[in-house]
């Protein structure tokens, strides 16, 4: 019976495999990090959380449809929720509620707070992730001079022409928030320097995974 079982698992381990097992391993540890400060209803509703700014009259309302998009896997929409509601923890949320001494992005040479708009926008990491997660690398997303912020954070702001590919454009953008979190959590826990190019291969990947699980058109 042992035997059977393991007939089909292969032999050796690809870079690609190490990677995500790694990429799995410390998104579980942040999770469970996350969950254990915040998880109870007690400490949810003590916990102070940043309204979405910046947003025109019916916005509001379409950001937490976004954020339960039923084409999210549950590990995207948990992520979408932190975005929207600036608690993701990056270093300056964990400064803020006491966690660590420092609030500092920790790419080497950047030195800006560590802000969840900076982690995901603002970042040179971000800029170089969303310079070449165009519309050549992800059909669906848009060109690089209609995407912004208000966009990749929330969801809102998309142009009349795009709106009826938003589930493509939102699961991709969603993937790629992943990727850029996923990149943070390797180089914090690892000292691991990710590129954009591999970033992009972990979103696409994700992208598939969801489609192939029915979450995606």
């Amino acid at each position: 019976m042992l035997a059977q079982q393991t007939a089909g698992l292969p032999l050796t381990v690809t870079k690609g495999q190490k990677i995500l097992g790694i990429r799995r391993a410390i998104l579980n540890l942040e999770r469970a990090v996350f969950y254990f400060i915040w998880g109870s209803k007690w400490e949810r509703e003590r916990e102070p959380v940043s309204s979405v700014r910046g947003l025109a009259i019916g916005e509001p309302s379409q950001v937490w449809r976004n954020v339960n998009h039923p084409a999210l896997p549950n590990r995207l929409r948990d992520l979408s929720w932190m975005v929207a509601h600036e608690v993701l923890p990056v270093r300056s949320v964990m400064h803020s509620r006491g966690l660590l001494q420092s609030a500092t992005c920790p790419r080497p040479g950047c030195g800006a707070p560590k802000s969840v708009r900076h982690l995901l926008w603002e970042c040179s990491a971000a800029v170089d992730q969303w310079a070449i997660a165009g519309s050549l690398q992800f059909p669906y997303l848009p060109a690089g001079e209609v995407l912004t912020a208000q966009l990749m954070l929330y969801g809102v702001g998309l142009s009349p022409n795009s709106k009826k590919d938003f589930t493509r454009i939102w699961l991709t953008l969603a993937a790629t928030k992943d990727a850029i979190w996923t990149s943070r959590n390797l180089l914090v826990g690892r000292h691991m320097q990710i590129p954009p190019v591999a970033m992009i291969r972990m979103a696409a990947a994700t992208v598939r995974e969801a489609v192939a699980a029915g979450g995606g058109p």
